[in-house]
C-alpha cells in the first residue's frame, strides 16, 4: 500500500482536526468516512486574526462574532453530495477500472447551527478491506483538481494496511520517509498541523470484546474511538496501529 495523502490534503485545507471513520458488517464490507469540521477550521482562523486585530477585545466577545458570520452563510441544515466529476480528468473517469471506484465515492457536507458542526468530507462503501486499500491507493494516484490532471505534493507517505477476519479487525500504519520536503515545507506543515488530532472511530459488526490500548478513548458496545497526534505521528513519534476483537 503506497502513500495515503488524502489525509494530509485534507489537513493542509481545513488547518484542523480530522476523523476517519470505518462501518464494518459481518461479512467484511463497510463504508469508509473522512472529514472534518469547516467550521471549527474557520472559527480558529478567524479567531487568530481577528485578536490582532482586536487585542483588548475578550475571546469569548470576539467567539460570538465569528461565529454568527460563519453561521451567516449556513442559516439551514446541511445535508448535501458535492459534485466532484467535474474536476477529474477524462482519462481518469474513462477508465473502467477507476470507473468502479468512482461509482462508489461520495463527497459530502453535512451538519447545522443546532449540531454545532459542519462536516465536509468523502465516503467510499467498500466490499472488502482489500477494495478500502486499493480506493485509497487510487486516491494516491489520481489526486485531480481541475482540467489540469494530478497534483504533486511533497507530503510524508503513510502507508496503511487493514486487516479483517471475522473476529477481528487490525490497522497497521508506516511513516516513510518526507519527499523533497523542503525546510520551509516542513516548517508550514509544522505550524498547519500544531494540535491537529487524528480521531479514527470503529463501528464493528458486534460488541467489541477487546482494544488495543494505544491511543483509546473508549471502547463502548460496537463502537471503537481512537485520537491520534498527527504531529507525533508524522515525526515517528506515535504509532497509529489499532486492534480490535469483537
Amino acid at each position: 500500500m503506497k502513500a495515503l495523502r488524502l489525509v494530509f490534503l485534507l489537513l493542509l485545507i481545513s488547518c484542523t482536526s480530522i476523523t476517519e471513520e470505518i462501518y464494518l458488517n459481518s461479512d467484511g464490507s463497510g463504508e469508509y468516512m473522512v472529514y472534518s469540521d469547516v467550521v471549527s477550521s474557520s472559527r480558529d482562523m478567524m479567531l487568530g486574526m481577528m485578536s490582532s486585530i482586536y487585542p483588548d477585545a475578550s475571546e469569548d466577545s470576539l467567539r460570538q462574532v465569528v461565529e454568527a458570520q460563519i453561521w451567516a452563510d449556513f442559516p439551514a441544515e446541511v445535508d448535501s453530495i458535492i459534485d466532484f466529476t467535474s474536476r477529474v480528468p477524462d482519462s481518469v473517469k474513462n477508465d473502467p477500472e477507476s470507473q468502479k471506484y468512482l461509482d462508489k465515492m461520495e463527497m459530502f457536507m453535512r451538519g447545522s447551527k443546532e449540531k454545532g458542526y459542519l462536516n465536509s468530507g468523502m465516503s467510499y462503501k467498500f466490499d472488502a478491506v482489500k477494495d478500502l486499500e486499493d480506493f485509497l491507493m487510487f486516491l494516491n494516484q489520481n489526486q485531480a483538481v481541475g482540467s489540469g490532471g494530478t497534483v504533486g505534493t511533497d507530503v510524508p507517505n503513510l502507508n496503511v494496511k487493514y486487516s479483517f477476519d471475522g473476529s477481528s479487525f487490525s490497522r497497521t500504519t508506516q511513516m516513510e520517509d518526507f519527499l523533497d520536503m523542503s525546510d520551509s515545507t516542513a516548517m508550514m506543515l509544522n505550524v498547519m498541523l500544531q494540535g491537529a488530532k487524528s480521531r479514527f472511530i470503529v463501528h464493528l459488526p458486534r460488541k467489541a470484546k477487546n482494544a488495543s490500548s494505544n491511543q483509546l478513548v473508549e471502547q463502548k458496545g460496537k463502537d471503537v474511538i481512537y485520537e491520534f497526534e498527527l504531529l507525533k505521528v508524522i515525526n515517528g513519534e506515535q504509532s497509529s496501529d489499532v486492534k480490535i476483537d469483537f
